[in-house]
Protein backbone atom coordinates (compact mmCIF):
# COMPACT_ATOMS: atom_id res chain seq x y z
CA UNK A 1 0.00 0.00 0.00
CA UNK A 2 1.30 3.48 -1.15
CA UNK A 3 1.92 6.27 1.62
CA UNK A 4 -1.18 8.16 -0.39
CA UNK A 5 -3.38 5.01 -0.04
CA UNK A 6 -2.04 4.97 3.54
CA UNK A 7 -3.14 8.25 4.38
CA UNK A 8 -7.07 7.85 2.61
CA UNK A 9 -7.53 4.81 4.58
CA UNK A 10 -6.93 6.69 8.17
CA UNK A 11 -8.77 9.58 6.98
CA UNK A 12 -11.60 7.36 5.90
CA UNK A 13 -10.96 5.49 9.36
CA UNK A 14 -11.32 8.88 11.25
CA UNK A 15 -14.10 9.73 9.67
CA UNK A 16 -16.23 6.93 10.52
CA UNK A 17 -15.12 6.09 14.51
CA UNK A 18 -17.52 8.80 15.68
CA UNK A 19 -20.39 6.74 13.74
CA UNK A 20 -19.57 3.15 15.61
CA UNK A 21 -19.25 3.99 18.81
CA UNK A 22 -22.88 4.93 18.76
CA UNK A 23 -23.38 2.18 16.93
CA UNK A 24 -22.47 -0.14 19.42
CA UNK A 25 -23.68 1.31 22.00
CA UNK A 26 -27.20 1.58 20.26
CA UNK A 27 -27.04 -2.16 19.74
CA UNK A 28 -26.19 -2.98 23.76
CA UNK A 29 -29.24 -0.61 25.02
CA UNK A 30 -31.03 -2.54 22.62
CA UNK A 31 -30.54 -5.61 24.38
CA UNK A 32 -30.60 -4.16 27.51
CA UNK A 33 -34.21 -3.09 27.14
CA UNK A 34 -35.30 -6.03 26.12
CA UNK A 35 -33.61 -8.04 28.62
CA UNK A 36 -35.25 -5.68 31.18
CA UNK A 37 -39.04 -6.36 29.45
CA UNK A 38 -38.64 -9.85 29.66
CA UNK A 39 -37.28 -10.12 33.55
CA UNK A 40 -39.85 -7.17 35.00
CA UNK A 41 -42.82 -9.05 32.64
CA UNK A 42 -41.73 -12.61 34.11
CA UNK A 43 -41.21 -11.76 37.61
CA UNK A 44 -44.96 -10.51 37.39
CA UNK A 45 -45.88 -13.10 35.51
CA UNK A 46 -47.92 -10.63 33.09
CA UNK A 47 -48.10 -11.67 29.33
CA UNK A 48 -47.48 -8.91 26.44
CA UNK A 49 -47.46 -8.83 22.57
CA UNK A 50 -44.16 -9.82 21.53
CA UNK A 51 -43.88 -6.72 19.46
CA UNK A 52 -43.92 -4.35 21.98
CA UNK A 53 -41.15 -5.98 23.41
CA UNK A 54 -39.07 -6.61 21.02
CA UNK A 55 -40.04 -3.69 18.88
CA UNK A 56 -41.94 -0.79 20.07
CA UNK A 57 -40.85 -0.64 23.33
CA UNK A 58 -36.82 -0.57 22.77
CA UNK A 59 -37.68 1.78 20.32
CA UNK A 60 -39.60 4.40 22.55
CA UNK A 61 -36.31 3.74 24.99
CA UNK A 62 -33.63 4.15 21.89
CA UNK A 63 -35.66 7.70 20.85
CA UNK A 64 -35.08 9.10 24.63
CA UNK A 65 -31.42 8.12 24.90
CA UNK A 66 -30.74 9.45 21.64
CA UNK A 67 -32.89 12.64 22.09
CA UNK A 68 -30.71 13.24 25.48
CA UNK A 69 -27.85 12.89 23.83
CA UNK A 70 -26.95 9.41 25.39
CA UNK A 71 -24.87 8.53 22.18
CA UNK A 72 -23.10 11.71 22.27
CA UNK A 73 -18.86 10.72 21.68
CA UNK A 74 -15.80 12.40 23.52
CA UNK A 75 -17.91 14.25 26.73
CA UNK A 76 -17.60 13.49 30.38
CA UNK A 77 -19.20 9.98 31.75
CA UNK A 78 -20.68 11.69 34.16
CA UNK A 79 -22.76 13.80 31.17
CA UNK A 80 -23.80 10.06 30.05
CA UNK A 81 -24.62 9.11 33.56
CA UNK A 82 -27.23 11.80 33.98
CA UNK A 83 -28.54 11.50 30.39
CA UNK A 84 -29.40 7.78 30.71
CA UNK A 85 -31.07 8.61 34.06
CA UNK A 86 -33.31 11.23 32.50
CA UNK A 87 -34.14 9.25 28.91
CA UNK A 88 -35.08 6.46 31.05
CA UNK A 89 -37.42 8.12 33.29
CA UNK A 90 -38.88 10.06 30.52
CA UNK A 91 -39.02 7.18 28.25
CA UNK A 92 -41.19 5.24 31.04
CA UNK A 93 -43.30 8.38 31.28
CA UNK A 94 -44.23 8.45 27.91
CA UNK A 95 -44.34 3.96 27.77
CA UNK A 96 -47.08 4.15 30.21
CA UNK A 97 -49.19 7.09 28.88
CA UNK A 98 -48.61 5.07 25.56
CA UNK A 99 -50.11 1.90 27.33
CA UNK A 100 -52.63 3.80 28.76
CA UNK A 101 -54.03 5.28 25.45
CA UNK A 102 -53.42 2.69 22.90
CA UNK A 103 -53.82 -0.25 25.13
CA UNK A 104 -56.01 -2.58 27.46
CA UNK A 105 -52.93 -3.96 28.85
CA UNK A 106 -52.91 -3.70 32.84
CA UNK A 107 -50.14 -4.17 34.99
CA UNK A 108 -49.46 -2.86 38.61
CA UNK A 109 -48.13 0.20 39.70
CA UNK A 110 -45.06 -1.41 41.04
CA UNK A 111 -44.52 -2.95 37.94
CA UNK A 112 -43.39 0.35 36.15
CA UNK A 113 -41.09 1.05 39.49
CA UNK A 114 -39.05 -2.30 39.30
CA UNK A 115 -38.93 -1.77 35.11
CA UNK A 116 -37.45 1.52 35.95
CA UNK A 117 -35.04 0.56 38.56
CA UNK A 118 -33.83 -2.70 36.40
CA UNK A 119 -33.47 -0.86 33.16
CA UNK A 120 -31.51 1.60 34.63
CA UNK A 121 -28.97 -0.67 36.78
CA UNK A 122 -28.51 -3.41 33.11
CA UNK A 123 -28.08 -0.03 31.36
CA UNK A 124 -25.04 1.08 33.96
CA UNK A 125 -23.99 -1.87 34.22
CA UNK A 126 -23.73 -2.27 30.01
CA UNK A 127 -22.34 0.94 29.31
CA UNK A 128 -19.53 0.82 31.87
CA UNK A 129 -18.46 -2.54 30.78
CA UNK A 130 -18.39 -1.32 27.21
CA UNK A 131 -16.69 1.65 27.96
CA UNK A 132 -13.94 -0.36 30.00
CA UNK A 133 -13.62 -2.37 27.13
CA UNK A 134 -13.24 0.23 24.90
CA UNK A 135 -10.80 2.28 26.89
CA UNK A 136 -9.10 -0.42 27.94
CA UNK A 137 -8.47 -1.96 24.77
CA UNK A 138 -7.53 1.26 22.82
CA UNK A 139 -10.61 0.69 20.51
CA UNK A 140 -12.68 3.06 18.54
CA UNK A 141 -10.05 6.07 19.69
CA UNK A 142 -9.99 9.12 17.48
CA UNK A 143 -6.95 11.03 16.72
CA UNK A 144 -6.64 14.30 18.26
CA UNK A 145 -4.31 17.77 17.77
CA UNK A 146 -3.55 19.79 21.20
CA UNK A 147 -2.65 23.51 19.96
CA UNK A 148 -0.70 24.83 23.53
CA UNK A 149 1.87 22.84 25.60
CA UNK A 150 1.50 24.07 28.42
CA UNK A 151 0.14 23.23 32.47
CA UNK A 152 -3.68 23.49 31.26
CA UNK A 153 -2.37 20.98 28.27
CA UNK A 154 -1.28 18.62 31.17
CA UNK A 155 -4.39 19.03 32.88
CA UNK A 156 -6.78 17.97 30.38
CA UNK A 157 -4.60 15.33 29.16
CA UNK A 158 -4.63 13.99 32.68
CA UNK A 159 -8.43 14.34 32.83
CA UNK A 160 -9.16 12.26 28.99
CA UNK A 161 -6.84 9.64 30.23
CA UNK A 162 -8.65 8.82 33.63
CA UNK A 163 -12.36 10.00 32.16
CA UNK A 164 -14.39 6.68 30.45
CA UNK A 165 -16.10 9.15 28.58
CA UNK A 166 -13.00 10.04 26.40
CA UNK A 167 -11.04 7.96 23.83
CA UNK A 168 -8.29 10.03 22.23
CA UNK A 169 -5.56 9.49 20.69
CA UNK A 170 -2.59 12.06 20.61
CA UNK A 171 -0.88 13.08 17.24
CA UNK A 172 0.90 15.76 18.84
CA UNK A 173 1.51 19.56 20.04
CA UNK A 174 1.46 22.66 18.28
CA UNK A 175 3.44 25.24 20.35
CA UNK A 176 6.10 28.49 19.67
CA UNK A 177 7.12 27.50 22.90
CA UNK A 178 6.02 24.73 24.87
CA UNK A 179 6.30 25.23 28.95
CA UNK A 180 5.49 21.93 29.94
CA UNK A 181 8.39 19.03 29.99
CA UNK A 182 6.16 16.17 30.65
CA UNK A 183 4.56 16.82 26.85
CA UNK A 184 7.79 17.61 25.36
CA UNK A 185 9.55 14.06 26.27
CA UNK A 186 5.78 12.23 25.45
CA UNK A 187 4.47 13.37 22.39
CA UNK A 188 5.90 14.66 19.21
CA UNK A 189 5.84 18.55 19.27
CA UNK A 190 4.35 18.71 15.48
CA UNK A 191 5.55 22.64 14.83
CA UNK A 192 4.45 26.20 15.51
CA UNK A 193 1.01 27.77 15.88
CA UNK A 194 1.23 29.17 12.77
CA UNK A 195 1.58 25.73 10.91
CA UNK A 196 -1.73 24.61 12.04
CA UNK A 197 -3.72 24.53 9.18
CA UNK A 198 -1.48 22.96 7.07
CA UNK A 199 -0.39 20.38 9.63
CA UNK A 200 -4.30 20.17 10.38
CA UNK A 201 -5.14 19.62 6.51
CA UNK A 202 -2.39 17.13 6.02
CA UNK A 203 -3.05 14.92 9.23
CA UNK A 204 -6.44 14.79 8.42
CA UNK A 205 -7.26 14.83 11.88
CA UNK A 206 -11.16 15.48 12.87
CA UNK A 207 -10.54 16.72 16.23
CA UNK A 208 -8.27 20.03 17.76
CA UNK A 209 -8.12 21.15 20.98
CA UNK A 210 -6.59 24.43 22.05
CA UNK A 211 -5.39 24.46 24.97
CA UNK A 212 -3.64 27.79 25.34
CA UNK A 213 -6.06 29.98 27.71
CA UNK A 214 -3.19 32.64 27.58
CA UNK A 215 -3.62 33.11 23.67
CA UNK A 216 -3.93 36.71 22.78
CA UNK A 217 -7.67 37.40 21.37
CA UNK A 218 -7.27 38.03 17.80
CA UNK A 219 -4.33 35.34 17.19
CA UNK A 220 -6.95 32.83 18.67
CA UNK A 221 -9.59 34.19 16.37
CA UNK A 222 -7.67 33.69 13.55
CA UNK A 223 -6.80 30.04 14.49
CA UNK A 224 -10.05 29.21 14.96
CA UNK A 225 -11.03 30.96 11.28
CA UNK A 226 -8.19 28.81 9.97
CA UNK A 227 -8.79 25.31 11.45
CA UNK A 228 -12.36 25.03 11.73
CA UNK A 229 -13.22 24.17 8.15
CA UNK A 230 -10.71 21.19 8.36
CA UNK A 231 -11.99 19.35 11.42
CA UNK A 232 -15.65 17.81 12.69
CA UNK A 233 -14.58 19.03 16.20
CA UNK A 234 -13.31 22.10 17.60
CA UNK A 235 -12.49 22.92 21.35
CA UNK A 236 -10.65 25.57 23.21
CA UNK A 237 -10.25 26.17 26.87
CA UNK A 238 -11.22 29.52 27.51
CA UNK A 239 -8.72 31.93 30.32
CA UNK A 240 -11.74 30.76 33.38
CA UNK A 241 -10.33 28.40 35.06
CA UNK A 242 -11.26 28.14 38.53
CA UNK A 243 -14.55 29.88 37.74
CA UNK A 244 -17.59 27.63 38.76
CA UNK A 245 -18.67 25.76 35.83
CA UNK A 246 -21.43 23.18 37.31
CA UNK A 247 -24.93 24.55 36.20
CA UNK A 248 -23.34 26.97 33.66
CA UNK A 249 -25.62 28.21 30.26
CA UNK A 250 -24.16 29.30 27.71
CA UNK A 251 -26.20 32.13 25.71
CA UNK A 252 -25.43 33.69 22.60
CA UNK A 253 -26.12 36.98 21.54
CA UNK A 254 -25.87 36.59 18.32
CA UNK A 255 -26.72 40.13 16.94
CA UNK A 256 -23.64 41.37 19.17
CA UNK A 257 -21.46 38.54 18.64
CA UNK A 258 -21.31 37.96 22.44
CA UNK A 259 -21.06 34.63 23.88
CA UNK A 260 -22.80 34.96 28.00
CA UNK A 261 -22.04 32.79 30.42
CA UNK A 262 -24.86 32.12 33.25
CA UNK A 263 -23.51 30.58 36.47
CA UNK A 264 -25.62 29.33 39.49
CA UNK A 265 -25.21 28.83 42.65
CA UNK A 266 -26.60 25.41 42.93
CA UNK A 267 -26.05 25.00 46.66
CA UNK A 268 -28.08 28.21 47.54
CA UNK A 269 -31.16 26.74 46.27
CA UNK A 270 -32.96 25.22 49.21
CA UNK A 271 -34.49 21.91 46.90
CA UNK A 272 -30.72 21.12 46.41
CA UNK A 273 -30.00 21.10 49.48
CA UNK A 274 -33.22 18.69 50.19
CA UNK A 275 -31.88 16.71 47.31
CA UNK A 276 -28.06 16.47 48.77
CA UNK A 277 -29.86 15.72 52.62
CA UNK A 278 -32.00 12.90 50.61
CA UNK A 279 -29.35 11.15 48.98
CA UNK A 280 -27.34 11.17 51.80
CA UNK A 281 -30.10 9.53 53.96
CA UNK A 282 -31.03 6.70 51.48
CA UNK A 283 -27.41 5.50 50.97
CA UNK A 284 -26.46 5.67 54.01
CA UNK A 285 -28.92 3.75 56.21
CA UNK A 286 -29.03 1.62 53.14
CA UNK A 287 -25.35 1.33 53.12
CA UNK A 288 -24.93 1.11 56.79
CA UNK A 289 -26.70 -2.21 57.45
CA UNK A 290 -25.07 -4.09 55.09
CA UNK A 291 -21.43 -2.74 56.65
CA UNK A 292 -22.92 -3.62 60.04
CA UNK A 293 -20.85 -6.72 59.86
CA UNK A 294 -17.46 -4.55 59.06
CA UNK A 295 -18.04 -2.37 61.51
CA UNK A 296 -18.29 -4.99 64.50
CA UNK A 297 -15.08 -6.86 63.03
CA UNK A 298 -12.82 -4.27 62.77
CA UNK A 299 -13.89 -2.65 66.25
CA UNK A 300 -12.73 -6.51 68.07
CA UNK A 301 -9.26 -5.93 65.84
CA UNK A 302 -9.33 -2.68 67.41
CA UNK A 303 -9.71 -3.49 70.82
CA UNK A 304 -6.92 -6.88 70.42
CA UNK A 305 -4.73 -4.76 68.91
CA UNK A 306 -3.68 -1.81 71.27
CA UNK A 307 -4.84 -0.45 74.65
CA UNK A 308 -7.77 2.82 74.64
CA UNK A 309 -11.04 3.30 73.03
CA UNK A 310 -12.24 1.79 69.73
CA UNK A 311 -13.62 5.03 68.88
CA UNK A 312 -11.33 8.45 68.06
CA UNK A 313 -13.71 11.19 68.12
CA UNK A 314 -11.99 14.33 67.43
CA UNK A 315 -13.04 18.11 66.86
CA UNK A 316 -13.95 19.07 63.10
CA UNK A 317 -15.02 22.39 61.34
CA UNK A 318 -18.71 21.68 60.13
CA UNK A 319 -21.23 23.65 58.10
CA UNK A 320 -21.07 27.53 58.53
CA UNK A 321 -17.98 27.20 61.09
CA UNK A 322 -20.11 25.34 63.93
CA UNK A 323 -17.73 23.16 65.33
CA UNK A 324 -18.69 18.84 65.76
CA UNK A 325 -17.60 15.65 67.22
CA UNK A 326 -16.09 13.48 64.08
CA UNK A 327 -16.35 9.77 65.07
CA UNK A 328 -13.72 7.97 63.74
CA UNK A 329 -12.01 4.19 64.71
CA UNK A 330 -9.18 4.71 66.49
CA UNK A 331 -6.09 3.96 64.26
CA UNK A 332 -3.25 5.20 66.82
CA UNK A 333 -1.80 4.83 69.80
CA UNK A 334 -3.40 6.45 72.40
CA UNK A 335 -0.52 8.61 73.14
CA UNK A 336 -0.24 9.37 69.42
CA UNK A 337 0.79 13.52 70.03
CA UNK A 338 3.50 12.52 71.87
CA UNK A 339 5.11 10.21 70.18
CA UNK A 340 4.89 12.42 66.82
CA UNK A 341 6.38 15.42 68.80
CA UNK A 342 9.56 13.08 69.69
CA UNK A 343 9.56 11.78 66.23
CA UNK A 344 9.60 15.47 64.42
CA UNK A 345 12.23 16.73 66.89
CA UNK A 346 14.37 13.73 65.92
CA UNK A 347 13.68 13.86 61.95
CA UNK A 348 13.83 17.08 60.33
CA UNK A 349 13.05 15.85 56.42
CA UNK A 350 9.57 14.29 58.66
CA UNK A 351 9.16 17.66 59.91
CA UNK A 352 9.10 19.56 56.74
CA UNK A 353 6.89 16.87 55.16
CA UNK A 354 4.23 17.57 58.14
CA UNK A 355 4.90 21.70 57.49
CA UNK A 356 3.96 20.74 53.79
CA UNK A 357 1.10 17.98 53.66
CA UNK A 358 0.22 18.36 57.67
CA UNK A 359 0.47 14.71 57.36
CA UNK A 360 3.12 11.95 57.49
CA UNK A 361 2.84 9.99 53.65
CA UNK A 362 5.19 7.39 54.75
CA UNK A 363 6.39 5.83 58.14
CA UNK A 364 4.16 7.72 60.75
CA UNK A 365 5.12 6.07 64.49
CA UNK A 366 1.48 6.92 65.84
CA UNK A 367 -0.42 4.28 64.04
CA UNK A 368 -0.88 0.80 64.99
CA UNK A 369 -0.94 -2.35 63.18
CA UNK A 370 -4.34 -2.41 62.63
CA UNK A 371 -4.72 0.74 62.09
CA UNK A 372 -1.98 1.06 59.06
CA UNK A 373 -4.36 -1.75 57.46
CA UNK A 374 -7.37 0.53 58.11
CA UNK A 375 -6.26 3.98 57.04
CA UNK A 376 -4.82 2.14 53.82
CA UNK A 377 -8.71 1.14 52.15
CA UNK A 378 -9.96 4.46 54.35
CA UNK A 379 -11.59 1.65 57.02
CA UNK A 380 -10.96 3.91 59.70
CA UNK A 381 -13.25 6.59 58.07
CA UNK A 382 -16.41 4.38 57.89
CA UNK A 383 -18.07 4.99 61.79
CA UNK A 384 -18.38 8.74 59.90
CA UNK A 385 -21.84 7.30 58.67
CA UNK A 386 -23.06 8.20 62.14
CA UNK A 387 -22.03 11.90 61.44
CA UNK A 388 -23.96 11.83 58.04
CA UNK A 389 -27.33 10.39 60.18
CA UNK A 390 -27.12 12.96 62.67
CA UNK A 391 -26.84 15.92 59.84
CA UNK A 392 -23.08 16.98 60.53
CA UNK A 393 -21.92 15.33 57.59
CA UNK A 394 -22.45 14.62 53.77
CA UNK A 395 -21.24 11.37 51.80
CA UNK A 396 -19.46 13.65 49.80
CA UNK A 397 -17.96 17.06 50.62
CA UNK A 398 -15.40 18.93 51.58
CA UNK A 399 -12.67 17.82 53.90
CA UNK A 400 -13.45 17.73 57.56
CA UNK A 401 -10.58 20.17 58.80
CA UNK A 402 -9.30 20.76 62.22
CA UNK A 403 -9.87 24.09 64.37
CA UNK A 404 -6.61 24.90 64.32
CA UNK A 405 -6.04 24.83 60.65
CA UNK A 406 -9.06 27.38 60.29
CA UNK A 407 -5.82 30.50 59.86
CA UNK A 408 -4.35 28.09 57.12
CA UNK A 409 -7.32 27.47 54.96
CA UNK A 410 -7.48 31.65 54.79
CA UNK A 411 -9.38 33.41 53.05
CA UNK A 412 -11.55 30.23 51.29
CA UNK A 413 -12.74 29.43 55.22
CA UNK A 414 -16.49 31.39 54.40
CA UNK A 415 -16.78 29.14 51.06
CA UNK A 416 -15.84 25.86 52.55
CA UNK A 417 -18.30 25.81 55.00
CA UNK A 418 -21.08 26.47 52.85
CA UNK A 419 -21.41 22.70 53.06
CA UNK A 420 -21.32 20.15 55.00
CA UNK A 421 -17.87 18.37 55.30
CA UNK A 422 -17.75 15.17 53.58
CA UNK A 423 -16.60 11.34 54.25
CA UNK A 424 -15.44 11.32 50.65
CA UNK A 425 -14.40 14.17 48.52
CA UNK A 426 -12.93 15.69 45.69
CA UNK A 427 -8.98 15.79 47.07
CA UNK A 428 -9.67 12.01 48.42
CA UNK A 429 -10.29 11.06 44.59
CA UNK A 430 -7.60 13.31 43.56
CA UNK A 431 -4.45 11.62 44.95
CA UNK A 432 -5.98 11.53 48.54
CA UNK A 433 -2.70 12.18 50.50
CA UNK A 434 -0.37 13.09 47.60
CA UNK A 435 -1.92 16.68 47.39
CA UNK A 436 -0.70 19.45 49.68
CA UNK A 437 -2.33 20.97 52.25
CA UNK A 438 -3.17 24.06 49.86
CA UNK A 439 -4.21 21.95 47.07
CA UNK A 440 -6.67 20.60 49.20
CA UNK A 441 -8.62 23.75 49.75
CA UNK A 442 -8.52 24.66 46.39
CA UNK A 443 -10.03 21.61 45.79
CA UNK A 444 -12.91 21.46 48.03
CA UNK A 445 -13.40 24.84 47.30
CA UNK A 446 -13.98 24.48 44.01
CA UNK A 447 -16.10 20.98 44.70
CA UNK A 448 -18.64 24.19 47.09
CA UNK A 449 -19.01 26.24 43.80
CA UNK A 450 -19.65 23.31 41.65
CA UNK A 451 -21.84 21.11 43.52
CA UNK A 452 -24.18 18.81 41.72
CA UNK A 453 -26.26 16.12 42.69
CA UNK A 454 -24.24 13.75 39.15
CA UNK A 455 -20.79 15.47 40.91
CA UNK A 456 -21.73 13.28 44.06
CA UNK A 457 -21.97 10.16 42.60
CA UNK A 458 -19.32 10.59 40.38
CA UNK A 459 -17.04 11.33 43.22
CA UNK A 460 -18.79 8.16 45.32
CA UNK A 461 -17.87 5.86 42.60
CA UNK A 462 -14.21 7.16 42.34
CA UNK A 463 -13.81 6.31 45.73
CA UNK A 464 -14.75 2.76 45.12
CA UNK A 465 -11.20 2.89 42.81
CA UNK A 466 -9.42 5.06 45.02
CA UNK A 467 -9.80 2.47 47.76
CA UNK A 468 -9.69 -0.67 46.44
CA UNK A 469 -6.35 0.57 45.11
CA UNK A 470 -5.29 1.66 48.20
CA UNK A 471 -4.47 4.81 45.66
CA UNK A 472 -2.87 7.69 47.68
CA UNK A 473 -3.29 6.32 50.85
CA UNK A 474 -0.79 6.14 53.61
Amino acid sequence: MTLTAKKNDNAIRQRLRPYLSPIVYMGADYIAVILTGLISTDLYDLSINESYIYVWLPLTFLLFLSQSNAYATMRPIIYTVRSVFYATTYGLIAYIVALYFFTDWMAARSFFAVFWLILLTILYIERLTISLWLKRSHHLYEDVVFIGAGKTAERSLHYFQDDLGYRYNVIGFLDDKPISNKITKRYNLLGNVNDAEKIVKSSSVQNVIITAPGMDRSKLQQLITTVQPYVRNLSYVPDLIGTPMAGVEAQSLFSEEILMLNMKNNLALRRNRIYKRLFDLILTVVGGIAISPILLLLAICIKLDSKGNVFYNATRIGKNGKNFKCYKFRSMYVNGDEILKKYLTENPKAAQEWQTYAKLRGYDPRVTKVGLWMRKYSLDELPQILNVLLGDMSLVGPRPYLPREKEDIGKNIGTITMSLPGITGYWQVSGRNDVSFQERVDMDTWYVRNWSVWLDIMYLAKTFTAVIFGKGAY
